[in-house]
């Protein structure tokens, strides 16, 4: 099975299992910790593998490493605007899987650590190395 269609089945399968149980609304800090994870990544590596492919976007890309850059950028919908902590769980991840799924189709990928991954999915990577860098 080729990378594409594997990243593409498995948004959908995570996208399937995480939708059926989007709540209500959530507040800011919930948000920013949504957006830290990678949803597809999360299936397949450990939280450690998650924050050292972060820590390598943030070695080759320093000035997007901090968390107000990288919110922003994962905040951004397709449309120009921002999600907020009011945006409902399912079109949180909605909005993130599209954007993975764009980058995929784009071409807008980089290798860390040996994974191809969407620069969403890295973005996610870094955001979840700064914000869980305890």
């Amino acid at each position: 099975m080729k990378r594409r269609s594997f990243i593409r089945l498995s948004v959908l399968t995570a996208a399937t299992v995480t939708i059926p149980f989007a709540g209500c609304n959530t507040s800011d800090a919930e948000l920013d910790k949504k957006l830290t994870v990678p949803q597809t990544l999360a299936q397949l590596l450990d939280n450690k593998s998650i924050k050292s492919i972060g820590k390598i976007y943030g070695m080759k890309y320093p000035r997007d490493y901090s968390l107000g850059t990288l919110e922003k950028q994962l905040k951004e919908n397709s449309g120009g605007g921002l999600l907020s902590s009011k945006t409902p769980e399912k079109y949180l991840y909605a909005v993130l899987n599209k954007k993975i799924q764009n980058d995929f189709e784009t071409g807008n990928t980089m290798v860390l650590n040996g994974w191809i991954l969407s620069v969403t999915e890295a973005r996610q990577c870094a955001l979840f190395s700064l914000f869980y860098n305890k």
